[in-house]
């Protein structure tokens, strides 16, 4: 288990793929510390705009209008309560919790990258490592800043394809058996 997240060794293109599938399975435990964090802020919302949720389970309907005119209605003389909720929705538990979550999926995915570039490049892998990660973080940067909306969103999501599917296809010269990550 240790030698996966290593940052030594290389991988062929079928390996690296499949670890970048194994990155959405890492990603799970993110996934529902989110979930859970996003009710209870959103039922600390709804109790501060009086909203009351036993009320709703007893009587059997939900009206969605309804209920977001009453959020409206609660939040229109103190807009910066909502801020305060999120702000202390923030405690030292759910931002370390995060933190701890995300670091296993962040180190496998940069050893990842690190093994492929090596099996491609033995020569000044280090280098290539480190272009490739500031531009993946460009790239990223552009795409969620432009996010489904001009060309920059589109050239920026396929240059990101264009790398990712050089490193998957590209052939490293070293034998299947050969690779030792």
């Amino acid at each position: 288990m240790k030698k996966y997240f290593q940052f030594n060794g290389t991988i062929n293109g079928t390996t690296f793929f499949l670890r970048n599938l194994f990155v959405a399975v890492l990603l799970i435990p993110c996934f529902i510390l989110t979930l859970f964090f996003s009710v209870i802020v959103g039922m600390e919302l709804m109790d501060s705009a009086g909203i009351d949720i036993q009320e709703i389970q007893e009587s059997g309907t939900f009206d969605q209008k309804e209920l977001e005119a009453q959020m409206e209605e609660g939040f229109k003389d103190n807009p910066e309560e909502i801020l305060n909720i999120f702000k202390n929705a923030f405690t030292p538990f759910w931002i370390i919790s995060f933190v701890v979550s995300i670091i296993p999926v962040v180190w496998f995915s940069l050893s990842t990258y690190f093994k492929r570039i090596t099996g491609l490049f033995s020569k000044n892998n280090v280098y290539i490592f480190f272009g490739l990660v500031i531009t993946d973080i460009i790239l990223d940067y552009l795409i969620f800043k432009n996010f489904l909306s001009g060309p920059i969103f589109k050239i920026s999501l396929f240059l990101s394809l264009i790398i990712f599917m050089i490193l998957i296809i590209k052939d490293s010269g070293i034998g299947e058996e050969e690779h030792e990550g």
